[in-house]
């Protein structure tokens, strides 16, 4: 894949993604206690969020009760700002670029609120 862009934009996006996952993660793991059901649950999410959120299938060929679904997904925006920036070599000056970044952090924030929540719950 070519990249016309920041590779440290293209890191700290991946990173930040990955660290979201990392939270979503620890949502799944305050809620279930049962392993098995921990791991059905996050399957059960994250196909329809590989699907839906445009990095399989574009965004613009989805039927538009699950676009607007799709666009509430943590992947949708931040795989759309990942293309901007390795093919059209956009900067964070773009908006398209830094709404990746933010709803990436702002998925993140929540999932880890979440958790604690729950937790504080459990306990």
């Amino acid at each position: 894949m070519p990249n016309e862009g920041s590779l440290f934009l293209v890191i700290c996006l991946i990173l930040l993604q990955g660290i979201t996952g990392i939270s979503f993660g620890l949502v799944i793991s305050a809620g279930i206690d049962d392993e098995q059901s921990a791991n059905q649950a996050a399957l059960g999410v994250f196909y329809p969020n590989l699907i839906l959120s445009g990095i399989i299938w574009p965004v613009e060929c989805i039927p538009y009760p699950l676009r607007y679904l799709s666009l509430a997904l943590p992947q949708t925006y931040a795989s759309e700002s990942l293309r901007c920036i390795m093919y059209r070599g956009w900067g964070m000056s773009e908006m398209m670029v830094w709404r990746g970044f933010a709803f990436t952090l702002g998925w993140n924030t929540f999932f880890l609120i979440l958790a604690t929540v729950i937790l504080k719950l459990r306990t």
